[in-house]
């Protein structure tokens, strides 16, 4: 049964709420467990984005464009997963001021026709992506010469979700990574609010990967629905399920366990790292058996 879409946007609300709540206000910023010890921060020229990266760039670094769940102006309650991330050698930028709560949401009314717009959109990733592209060139940024623009990543959260297989179809994202997430009809006011249409997925040239909560996840219909459309197109698509519900483990230490499913298909896609390819190809695959997550693959080598 496809869920409610308006069911899927209060849902998705209260579970960034108590992500927020869990993480506490004051809480210190992460550092991730990975190899780069991270640091978080945001810049004036990008003061509507949050920068999680390496604390000493060396080298050249890949980037992950953020999408927040509900649509929130905050990727807070997201910190220990998106540091996590950038602790394995990623610059994460991330739609929401550094350290910035939402204020708290206004009753809206039953019918999604006359809500208010959401306090996000999908431009701020292209927004982000630009200024990355900016600095990687301008003499005296931190960033100059350090980014991998040909390694671009979308990655959101349920309505992050959305976002991120909008600017899919922009030729330099290299990889959309979707999580609890899915789309609705075209009619939906969630879809076209994100300006949205399910023939996105005709237009669609980069390798696109869905991880989902399991069946417990609000928006498992929607993305067993992209699955199935997914498999009838010659780009390279995954399906992962983790019985952890829409809230999955982003506010848990270092992400918790779902972020492992998301950072080794980032290591692959973007760094090309044989270990994080070893997790979902081949019958023996290190997700294959034995693990928390279900796999479904439709042309991966």
């Amino acid at each position: 049964m496809r869920c409610a879409p308006h069911a899927t946007v209060r849902i998705s609300g209260m579970v960034m709420v108590s992500l927020l709540l869990a993480s506490g206000a004051l809480a210190a910023d992460p550092t991730g467990s990975g190899p780069e010890r991270a640091m978080v921060y945001s810049e004036s020229a990008l003061s509507s984005h949050t920068i999680y990266r390496p604390a000493d760039l060396k080298g050249r670094y890949p980037v992950v464009l953020w999408g927040n769940g509900s649509c929130v102006n905050s990727s807070f309650g997201y910190r220990e997963f998106l540091a996590e991330i950038a602790s394995h050698g990623f610059i994460v930028l991330a739609i929401g001021p550094y350290r910035d709560s939402p204020a708290p949401r206004q009753p809206r009314a039953a019918d999604p026709a006359q809500w208010p717009p959401f306090e996000t959109s999908y431009k701020q990733m292209i927004d982000a992506l630009d200024w990355i592209t900016t600095e990687n060139r301008r003499s005296g940024s931190p960033f100059n010469g350090k980014v991998a623009l040909d390694k671009v990543a979308a990655l959101g959260h349920s309505c992050g979700g959305l976002q991120t297989v909008k600017v899919s179809t922009d030729p330099r994202i290299t990889t959309a990574v979707v999580l609890n997430s899915g789309m609705m009809t075209d009619d939906d006011q969630y879809m076209i609010r994100h300006e949205l249409k399910r023939s996105v997925l005709d237009q669609m040239h980069a390798p696109i990967a869905y991880f989902i909560g399991g069946e417990n996840d609000i928006a498992y219909a929607n993305s067993e629905t992209d699955w199935t459309e997914l498999q009838q197109r010659q780009v390279p698509a995954l399906n992962a399920q983790m019985d952890v519900g829409h809230g999955a483990t982003y506010s848990q230490p270092n992400g918790g366990a779902f972020v492992t499913g998301p950072l080794a298909w980032l290591q692959w896609q973007l760094k090309g790292d044989a270990r994080g390819r070893a997790m979902f190809v081949g019958e023996t695959c290190g997700f294959c058996s034995g693990a928390p997550w279900r796999l479904r693959r439709h042309l991966l080598k």
